[in-house]
């Protein structure tokens, strides 16, 4: 019964997502009422508030979980792959990051505020849960070591985001798994560089 219970929870979020972003593309953020979104998803306003505590959060979707599992795949592979690398395998597993409404999201957090402050914050709590990472990683008195690799990883993963959303902007088209791999690999292989440079010091 928890993994019925589970996947309607997850199917009920989704569709409150969905909902949201599809009337934020048609209508704008701050054109968009909760019980507008309530009602697409076929859910009570307090309910929408159940899963999503704020507007703004309705644009990021599944995150905090994402960070969440962020923060387990680095204490569970960063000991065998090291924290890049198991940076990286969080990468390629995670799914409903790259698509075609990164550019919906990208926008918003042009257009928004609230929605910017949001994904700053996000941002944020990502560059600390991989410093924690890289500070377990170099020992005892790397912090600033750790905490400038962690910046660097989260530059990257901003650039690739960027990237991506003028990409799939310019052809109209969602990337190839191939092609987003290659992005993820180099902004991974650029922030490396630079942390291999801080880790001889």
């Amino acid at each position: 019964m928890a993994g019925l219970r589970e996947r309607k929870k997850r199917a009920t979020r989704h569709a409150i997502h969905a909902g949201a972003m599809r009337l934020f593309a048609e209508q704008g953020f701050d054109g968009t009422t909760i019980d507008e979104i309530a009602e697409a998803a076929n859910v009570s306003r307090a309910t929408v508030f159940s899963y999503f505590p704020t507007k703004e959060e309705l644009v990021f979707g599944d995150t905090s979980s994402a960070i969440d599992s962020l923060a387990a795949a680095l204490h569970a592979g960063a000991e065998r792959d090291g924290t890049i690398g198991a940076f990286r395998a969080w990468l390629g597993e995670l799914t409903g990051w790259i698509d075609p409404e990164l550019v919906l999201r990208q926008r918003l957090a042009r257009e928004v505020p609230g929605v910017a402050a949001r994904r700053l914050a996000i941002l944020a709590e990502i560059e600390q849960v991989i410093a924690d990472a890289f500070e377990r990683e170099l020992g005892p008195g790397r912090q600033l070591a750790a905490r400038l690799s962690a910046a660097s990883m989260v530059a990257a993963l901003r650039a690739t985001e960027e990237s991506t959303a003028a990409a799939i902007e310019q052809h109209d088209r969602v990337l190839s798994d191939s092609e987003i791999a290659t992005l993820l690999d180099d902004a991974v292989t650029f922030a490396q560089a630079g942390i291999s440079a801080l880790v001889r010091h």
